[in-house]
């Protein structure tokens, strides 16, 4: 995910947009992949949004405490671009969409200052550069079907977030 990234993007002609002006304004993609008819890039954007009220009441031990109501949501956006061999604009698509996390509440000790909810899932690091020789230790599954994963770009991209058991991933045998 590009955090400099601001969706949705402009406009862009199929057919007359090359390759390098969207790389320009853009900066390189999050996930690319080979394609029959050329190579296509995928851009991610993430808007997290945490909103918390907390107070505590000037009563003895109770003051010690501080009760909070929080509500969380974020804003998934994604870009496709298709180009094809003469790096040419074919085809953009895009997508946003709303995701609520819900409302919570909670009691903390008046010292304590943390999230309420758990956005881990969603704001990973994108590129693990110590990942790739790691293929040699993951179980036989995933290892004889490296050739199929969407990670290396070959067999198509996946929005973060998709569930082990559905798509490409069901080869590498997910528990």
């Amino acid at each position: 995910m590009n955090p400099n990234i601001a969706f949705p993007v402009r406009p862009y002609e199929n057919g007359i947009t090359h390759r390098d002006e969207v790389l320009e304004e853009l900066g390189p993609p999050l996930k690319m992949t080979v394609l029959p008819e050329g190579y296509a890039f995928m851009y991610e954007g993430l808007d997290t949004q945490e909103l918390q009220l907390g107070f505590s009441l000037p009563i003895p031990v109770i003051n010690w405490f501080k009760f909070v109501v929080a509500q969380a949501d974020y804003n998934h956006h994604v870009m496709v671009f298709w180009f094809d061999h003469e790096h040419r604009l074919r085809a953009t698509a895009g997508n946003d969409t709303h995701f609520d996390l819900g409302d919570s509440f909670a009691v903390q000790p008046v010292i304590t200052v943390q999230a309420l909810f758990d956005t881990s899932a969603v704001e990973e690091e994108i590129v693990d550069f110590a990942e790739w020789p790691a293929f040699c230790l993951l179980p036989l599954p995933q290892t004889l079907n490296r050739h199929n994963s969407v990670n290396g770009g070959v067999a198509g991209i996946e929005q973060r977030g998709t569930g082990p058991s559905v798509g490409q991933r069901t080869l590498e045998m997910h528990k």
